[in-house]
């Protein structure tokens, strides 16, 4: 969760600077799977101990949001997948967004679903147990990794959007193949003042190289002091399959605003922790950061900074936050939820591979990429591709058998597609249709060269009114992939599920017919688009359980 909205967002427990080569003709649809299903109207959602209650019963049934979703592959048993998200179908009784939780034994065919323990209304043994429990409502920014031994850590944040805002990082613990909860354990604590200390974008990964650091559990994430800017990047490590993790420390001098870490594990057990840094004042600057660990994660060294880089990011367009109607509206007139350039970070037999998305002269967003043999130094960044339309943005990487995969969101078949334009909207802020797709790039020479694929059979637009009394878009920060040897699965959010309709609140001539209104017949207190406030509909009526916010989670395997 960026900082821009650190005090807003989303997350279980379950029984069960060049261009390098494009080959075109390699584009090739694959059929994705539905990750989240929330619409069976039955028993699709369980508690981890397999019961039910009034929360997984309404998630079985919710139709609500689901974003921001994690994955990983068991390297034990390929077969074995699991993923995460914000799932919004836990507001229908709680009120806030939580973890989801959803696992797979057949590689990803079929899964099944749950929430982490330690939601506000879990009245289960180990719900009640959870240090989340009673402490944070709301529960985001999921990350999973699983070790060696079939264990799979589950990282997330939590947090309350008024006071005591208590934003901390958590992991929690499943045994016998992410089959059986065990515990959650807080890594580093917030503080109950909104302008306290804000523990933010936690990422986990797990050392699998069967050397001395093996099943090592790595946490890293950005922490905010108070009121300003600059912040650190953080890390700590369990060395005891995350029954305890070491006192935080801090990886860098904290002379910027830094955000969206993210690990990876070469295979002789150095650790990479990549980040970016934000400019907002002439010291600062938009770049891109790697820190080593040589030690297992004792201790890392200088940051190293690989390339500074021109954002592709929402602000951009007219906010920083997203536009919609009502108070969201923007002078540009474009409706789009938020998006921000971020990096991710692989580490092979061969080096270390870092993807970021960013403009290339021509404004065009673009995903780029540098290799590294020692993580030290590093080569002159190159986009993935030498396509000369649409917009690129939210790339992961991961690599397993001689094979670097990145996964990103792209809108090449927009014909709107214009760079002072934002991914989905015309020229006059018009949803464009079904025009973003997840593309899959991949690479068998070290990142020298990339063939591609698209993996999602629908186009999604991310413009949708969804959340904000559904006056604006939120549909994540980040899409994932993992790679184990024998297996590779990805996911991302998708709007193609989503029911569009006309807003019951746009009655005047000066509304916008923007076409990004969802369906929701629900009655609304005043019935203007503009109020700052509505005394209905609640986020439990069942008018909003029709489709109109049914973001989903799909995956497939490269």
């Amino acid at each position: 969760m960026p900082s821009n909205a650190r005090i807003g967002i989303v997350l279980l427990s379950l029984v069960f600077a060049g261009s390098v080569g494009l080959n075109s003709s390699a584009v090739t649809a694959l059929a994705p799977t539905l990750v989240t299903n929330d619409n069976d109207g039955t028993t699709s959602y369980l508690r981890y101990d397999g019961t039910s209650d009034a929360t997984t019963a309404a998630c079985s049934s919710g139709r609500r949001s689901q974003n921001e979703p994690t994955v990983a592959v068991n390297p034990s048993d390929p077969d074995i997948v699991a993923a995460g998200s914000n799932d919004y179908c836990a507001q229908i009784v709680n009120g806030e967004v939580w973890a989801g939780y959803y696992r797979s034994n057949d590689g990803g065919a079929t899964w099944a679903h749950s929430l982490v323990p330690g939601y506000p209304m879990d009245t289960s043994a180990a719900g009640a147990a959870s240090p989340t429990h009673g402490m944070c409502a709301a529960a985001g920014d999921p990350t999973q990794s699983f070790d060696t031994g079939g264990r799979l850590f589950y990282g997330f944040i939590c947090f309350n959007r008024a006071q005591p805002t208590n934003g901390s990082v958590y992991v929690a613990t499943y045994t016998n193949n992410g089959a059986t909860y065990v515990r959650t354990v807080r890594v580093d604590r917030g503080t109950p003042s909104t302008w306290g200390l804000f523990q933010d974008k936690i990422n986990v990964t797990t050392d699998q190289t069967g050397g001395s650091h093996s099943d090592n559990v790595y946490v890293a994430w950005a922490t905010y002091p108070g009121q300003s800017d600059n912040n650190r990047m953080m890390f700590a490590r369990s060395t005891d399959h995350g029954a305890t993790y070491s006192k935080p420390i801090a990886v860098d001098k904290g002379l910027s605003e830094k955000q969206f870490a993210d690990l990876a594990v070469g295979p002789d057990g150095a650790v990479y922790l990549t980040y970016r840094t934000i400019s907002h004042q002439p010291s600062t600057t938009d770049a891109i950061y790697v820190a080593k660990s040589a030690d297992g994660g004792a201790s890392f060294g200088l940051p190293v900074r690989v390339a500074g880089f021109t954002p592709f990011d929402d602000r951009d367009y007219g906010s920083s936050a997203g536009c919609g109607d009502g108070p969201f509206a923007c002078a540009t007139g474009f409706t789009y939820s938020r998006f921000s350039s971020l990096s991710a970070v692989a580490a092979d037999e061969v080096g270390v591979h870092l993807v970021w998305s960013g403009r290339t002269g021509a404004g065009q967003g673009k995903i780029f990429v540098s290799n590294s043999t020692d993580g030290v130094l590093w080569s002159a960044p190159a986009t993935v591709d030498a396509a000369p339309r649409g917009h690129q943005w939210f790339p992961d990487v991961a690599s397993a058998d001689g094979v670097i995969s990145i996964v990103f969101y792209d809108s090449r078949r927009d014909p709107s597609y214009g760079p002072g334009v934002p991914p989905g909207n015309t020229a006059g802020g018009v949803n464009s249709g079904k025009v973003v797709d997840t593309r899959v790039a991949r690479s068998g020479d070290g990142g020298d060269s990339w063939t591609e694929q698209v993996v999602s059979t629908v186009g999604s637009n991310f413009g949708w009114e969804t959340h904000s009394s559904r006056r604006l878009g939120f549909w994540g920060d980040y899409n994932y992939i993992s790679a184990v040897p024998g297996g590779v699965y990805t996911v991302w959010t998708s709007s193609q599920d989503l029911v569009p309709g006309a807003d019951p609140r746009e009655t005047g001539a000066a509304d916008d017919e923007d076409l990004f209104d969802v369906y929701q017949p629900c009655t609304y207190v005043p019935n203007d688009i503009n109020a700052p406030s509505y005394t209905s509909p609640t986020i439990d009526d069942p008018c909003l359980s029709q489709g109109g916010l049914d973001q989903n989670i799909y995956g497939a395997r490269p």
